[in-house]
């Protein structure tokens, strides 16, 4: 746990990512900094120029390390807000250690995790939403997740956010200062006003609610469950899309009996996929079982749902009974193994199989979902991997505006939702005419979800939730 009575230490560790490369850079921050490295470097000059690189052999007494470049920040314009020096060094893993080792021997300490982004927010180089942000960003496993982070660390969600606040703090102000007056009789709030601050702070944290699931998979993408009954192609289906042959594929009902899962990507979207056991009420073997009540839990917690059926079986009541288990919202129907028919037309059977099912009741417009929710496909035809995911994309791309304001943080989430629901109470109060007192005690507790989510109001619970997921060295 971070801890502020270790904040005036000075720290180092090495930024780059551990193992042989071509250079690691090790950073060291804190009061010390120049002091300390200034004994292994002899080159650097007395009164080092910010932003500057310097270049030479770095010596603990006559021991040689390395030949290094030393880049110097001052006091106030480093990422830290501390004095900061980065050591560039050859990459390999026992120069750095060595270079670590001299610098706490000379006083440095290693920094804890996350504990370079934690100074930086302390020192008021980041709020807590940017912070955030940073490890969002290293962590970024697509194109997209990293645009949005690196617009969170820009301060796109945080400048949001801080216009709720100013509304919310001046309503606040003329509440309490209404509550001062009432003995005098002075009236204070212009209730209209209040109703129409009110209703846009409810309106833009609402909006801010609502795109945390474009956010969420804009971060962590989609996660994809195949389902069906046994020996349909669903392990064929889950090595196309992967492009890899990462699941067992046999003509034996029953292969598959634990979850596959398997990453990729198409067009700057991660997916998530997830190949089940087949389900079938037949099954004996207790691992088939185990693997078959898998199978429903992965489907619970999927974002899309893969229904692959044998076309050439056609629909029968089994996948029919599946069908009706599953949400229409986040359901495709995938009619495998085309190859194997010719002549008939196969969404005329779809369509006919299931008119008459749950599942089609559920569907709120029909011939859209036909149109781009049913494929006929074969697992031998790698041209479907592309077909289908860009319908994925595209229904993605439907979700989200370019450059709209996302929240994708389960943390910030919570504290909205907090926020709003505070902000709808204190509507209904003003609503209802009551007095200033109780308007003021319901968005005190928005306002204070405000200020966790940006780090404004914060306990060790908080700090620990957030910096605990960092590397250390960010």
């Amino acid at each position: 746990m971070l801890r502020g009575d270790r904040d005036k230490d000075t720290i180092c560790a090495v930024s780059t990512p551990h193992g042989v490369g071509g250079i690691s850079v090790i950073r060291v921050s804190g009061p010390r900094t120049f002091e300390i490295v200034s004994k292994l470097c002899k080159f650097l000059p007395a009164h080092p120029e910010s932003h500057k690189v310097y270049f030479g052999n770095l010596k603990d007494g006559a021991r040689e390390i390395d030949e290094v470049l030393v880049t110097y920040f001052q006091n106030g314009r480093s990422f830290t807000g501390e004095e900061v020096i980065e050591i560039s060094c050859h990459g390999s893993p026992l120069i750095c250690q060595n270079i670590l080792n001299s610098l706490v021997q000379l006083g440095a300490r290693p920094a804890d995790r996350g504990e370079f982004t934690y100074r930086a927010f302390m020192n008021g180089k980041l709020d807590l939403v940017q912070a955030e942000s940073v490890l969002a960003l290293i962590e970024s496993q697509s194109q997209q997740a990293a645009k949005l982070a690196l617009r969170q660390l820009k301060g796109q969600l945080s400048s949001k956010l801080e216009e709720v606040e100013d509304d919310m703090t001046w309503i606040l102000a003329h509440a309490e200062a209404s509550i001062d007056f009432s003995t005098e009789g002075i009236d204070v709030v212009d209730y209209s006003v209040v109703q129409v601050r009110l209703k846009k702070i409810e309106a833009t944290l609402k909006d801010l609610v609502g795109t945390f699931k474009v956010g969420r998979l804009l971060k962590d993408g989609f996660r994809v469950v195949l389902t069906g009954l046994p020996n349909v192609g669903k392990s064929s289906l889950l090595n196309l899309f992967l492009e890899d042959e990462r699941a067992i594929v046999t003509d034996i009902p029953g292969t598959t009996r634990d979850v596959i899962h398997g990453d990729t990507s198409y067009e700057g979207v991660k997916f998530t996929f997830v190949d089940t056991a087949g389900l079938r009420d037949e099954a004996t073997d207790l691992v088939e079982r185990i693997g078959i009540q898998k199978s429903y839990e992965a489907q619970n917690e999927s974002d899309v749902v893969f229904f692959v059926f044998d076309i050439e079986k056609g629909l029968g009541a089994e996948e029919t009974q599946i069908l009706e288990s599953l949400d229409p919202q986040k359901t495709f129907i995938l009619a495998n193994k085309i190859d194997r028919i010719g002549g008939s037309k196969p969404l005329e059977i779809v369509e006919k199989a299931i008119k008459n099912s749950k599942f089609f009741q559920k569907i709120v417009d029909p011939q859209a979902f036909f149109t781009r929710r049913v494929f006929f496909v074969s697992a031998l035809d790698k041209k479907v991997r592309s077909s289908v995911l860009q319908e994925l994309v595209q229904e993605f791309a439907d979700m989200q505006v370019e450059n709209t304001v996302l929240i994708s943080n389960a943390r910030h989430y919570e504290n909205l939702v907090r926020a709003l629901e505070n902000t709808q109470r204190s509507q209904t109060l003003v609503d209802q005419g009551m007095g200033s007192e109780f308007l003021a005690l319901e968005l005190k507790e928005s306002l204070i979800a405000i200020h966790e989510t940006l780090g404004k109001r914060f306990d060790d619970q908080i700090m620990d939730r957030v910096f605990k997921e960092f590397c250390i060295g960010k």
